[in-house]
């Protein structure tokens, strides 16, 4: 790693080459706290986690038993142990949100006073942070699998994959549908935000699919994203063709919206 180091400091050795070594170097040293563990407070599976961009301190937890648990990692109880308990500081009780599985909790955007859920019992809701209580709601007529808000503070729409045969959009600022981008008929699996391009948006298909959109054009697709490109492409490169072998699970962009 030293080597490597000193020759991009020279200029002998290009950063694309550098990059994954130390990103492999960080991923190496990457171990549980010894002083530190978060309690066990679901009673099933935990499905998704959020933590603040605005302070990387407070994170949400939700999953099958319908709770929305609220952390503060700042925050440190004593044990009889060496490692010091995080024990949630506020939730949403089993039964008084959600009807079943929380699929999806997101932080809004450089704030941590508001938050969002989507749910298999066919709900978006959105929630204060302070009361932990329900602020708005979205009835979407199908089974919430994911949903995403831009991170660039542009617009207020959540993009929300379903089982339907769209995505909808969903706007905070008005509390209505804004949007709905036409996908197959088996329904959405994934999506992110481009953090550069507000009005980009990338899906991915539970047939597979992977497409992108620009949510202001009246013919919002703009690719279809093949999994045969090289790794190195950038997403001006990529061709009209492909879809990945099975469902997708999950999607991000890069720090530079360059690669997803």
């Amino acid at each position: 790693m030293d080597a490597l180091l000193r020759g991009r400091a020279s200029g002998g050795v290009s950063a694309r080459t550098v990059q994954p070594a130390v990103s492999a170097s960080v991923l190496r040293s990457l171990a549980l706290s010894e002083t530190k563990r978060v309690a066990r407070v679901h009673s099933l599976p935990v499905h998704s986690l959020a933590i603040d961009r605005a302070f990387s301190r407070f994170m949400l937890s939700a999953g099958a038993d319908t709770s929305i648990q609220l952390y503060d990692l700042d925050s440190v109880d004593a044990t009889h142990t060496c490692a010091r308990q995080i024990a949630p500081k506020q939730q949403v009780p089993s039964g008084a949100g959600h009807t079943r599985l929380v699929t999806s909790v997101e932080w809004y955007f450089g704030d941590c006073g508001m938050f969002s859920t989507g749910s298999f019992d066919n709900t978006l809701r959105v929630w204060d942070a302070t009361e932990m209580a329900e602020a708005c709601r979205f009835d979407l007529e199908a089974r919430v699998n994911r949903h995403r808000m831009s991170i660039t503070g542009a617009h207020m729409l959540i993009a929300v994959a379903d089982e339907s045969e769209h995505v909808r959009l969903c706007d905070l600022a008005s509390g209505a549908f804004a949007q709905a981008l036409p996908v197959l008929a088996q329904g959405t699996s994934a999506l992110a935000w481009s953090p550069t391009e507000p009005y980009v948006l990338a899906t991915g298909g539970n047939d597979g699919s992977l497409k992108l959109w620009d949510i202001r054009q009246a013919s919002s697709q703009l690719l279809l994203l093949s999994s045969t490109q090289g790794q190195n492409s950038t997403l001006s490169e990529v061709g009209h063709a492909g879809s990945l072998h099975g469902k997708v699970g999950d999607m991000f962009f890069t720090s530079d919206g360059a690669h997803l």
